[in-house]
């Protein structure tokens, strides 16, 4: 654990505590990043999986060993 002084905003603190429905600071604060890393990585997730998915169609209508050799930009 690591202790980080920072100047935060009152009123949004505030907003936060209460969304989150935390009582103290340091409670809400941690909450707060763990809904964010959270929320990052879920999007990021999903992100590779679109990708995964697109390209398994496209194998369907490409050849991917000639788009990966280089071939195609002769």
């Amino acid at each position: 654990m690591k202790r980080t002084t920072v100047e935060i905003d009152d009123e949004l603190l505030e907003r936060a505590r209460r969304a989150l429905g935390q009582q103290t600071m340091r409670a809400t604060i941690e909450e707060a990043l763990r809904r964010a890393a959270e929320s990052a990585e879920t999007e990021q997730a999903g992100r590779a999986q679109r990708q995964r998915q697109y390209l398994q169609k496209l194998q369907v209508r490409v050849d991917l060993r000639i788009l990966a050799s280089g071939e195609m930009w002769r």
